[in-house]
């Protein structure tokens, strides 16, 4: 299922984030306002980047459909944190990494629809975002050669969400092109924007919120009478750092119709979600006791399998499932994985519940 475009859609949107994404800052003379001592130096990175728990970052864009955008914390460990960003065109993470007075963007991944920690992961590329010291002047260049330098200092800047005193982060490209960022304490970005000409285009701080994220998902079942194995559309609510396996346990537990058939029983766990990127294969493993628990005959063990083969399958967009139980291939009385062996996703003669 994972599209074979996903690498060049992920270098076009590189592109659109990096050069096209923007943010309304205030005008010429605002940034002059405030005076700025040439050796005055700011608090650590992380007072102007902090990476924030259950926070929901909702920007206005203006001047390009993809400006607009949701960026949420998906995982926090130590030094590092995972965020999604959604807009209008896709869904990516980005993984941030701070270390040696450094601000980094080490790990992106486009088209990314599912919740998984990829804090870990080998890192695709080192792109700074902020260097110390914080002090006016300080330059550092882009992984394309171009120059970042920090041009102000409290400088203020307008939102739709409130003003604020921010760190001014100035890119220039060729042929006098110029990004501006803006990064306020205690909070991050809060704006963006990019001039090429009479060409702006604008990414601005609308709303800031603790809250949890939904993520979009569609979940299958057998109907209790065993006609037939249905899907019906839902949502995940989480929040940072989130065991992504108990929320989609649970939800295979707890039908939204009373109509549905539960995919896991109540004493059963689903120990660990794993998607092996080299083969695209998700790889599962159950409790165990699910054979004991679910004690069922083989059409019916059929259509529990294929329930949870296409929900997970579908949610990690893989079409290969391979599942064991603590840890052993899947083996019953009716079915039998070998070692390498998976289940596959099958949508044949399935229909959305209504």
């Amino acid at each position: 299922m994972k599209k074979q475009f996903v690498f060049i859609a992920i270098l076009v949107l590189a592109i659109i984030l990096v050069g096209c994404n923007a943010t309304q800052g205030v005008g010429s003379d605002k940034n002059q306002e405030i005076a700025i001592a040439s050796n005055s130096v700011l608090s650590p990175i992380s007072e102007y980047f902090p990476f924030l728990e259950n926070t929901l970052f909702e920007y206005e864009g203006i001047g390009n459909e993809y400006a607009e955008q949701i960026t949420f914390y998906e995982f926090i460990e130590g030094n590092k944190a995972q965020v999604k960003v959604d807009n209008p065109g896709t869904n990516i993470i980005k993984v941030l990494e701070l270390k040696d007075g450094a601000l980094s963007e080490i790990y992106m991944e486009g088209e990314f629809y599912h919740i998984e920690n990829m804090l870990n992961a080998k890192a695709n590329k080192q792109e700074i975002i902020l260097m110390e010291p914080l002090e006016l002047g300080n330059t550092w260049a882009t992984l394309d050669g171009h120059e970042k330098e920090i041009t102000g200092i409290d400088v203020l800047i307008d939102t739709p969400y409130k003003s604020f005193n921010a760190l001014e982060v100035t890119t220039s490209f060729d042929e006098g092109r110029q990004q501006k960022e803006y990064y306020a304490k205690g909070v991050g970005l809060v704006a963006r924007i990019y001039n090429d000409g009479e060409y702006e285009v604008k990414t601005m701080l609308k709303d800031l919120k603790e809250t949890e994220l939904e993520q979009n998902i569609e979940l299958f079942y057998p109907l209790k009478d065993n006609s037939q194995t249905v899907y019906v559309q839902d949502t995940i609510a989480y929040t940072t750092n989130s065991n992504i396996e108990k929320l989609i346990e649970d939800k295979l537990k707890n039908p939204i119709e009373d109509q549905l058939t539960q995919v896991l029983p109540d004493n059963v766990s689903l120990n660990s979600l794993n998607l092996d990127r080299s083969e695209w294969v998700l790889k599962v493993d159950l409790s165990d006791n699910f054979l004991s628990e679910l004690n069922a005959g083989s059409s019916y063990e059929y259509e529990i399998l294929r329930s949870l083969v296409n929900t997970l399958g579908k949610f990690f967009d893989t079409e290969e499932v391979y599942i064991s139980i603590a840890g052993r291939p899947y083996e019953s009385g009716h079915l039998q994985l070998s070692e390498g062996e998976f289940f596959k996703v099958n949508l044949e003669d399935i229909k959305e519940y209504k």
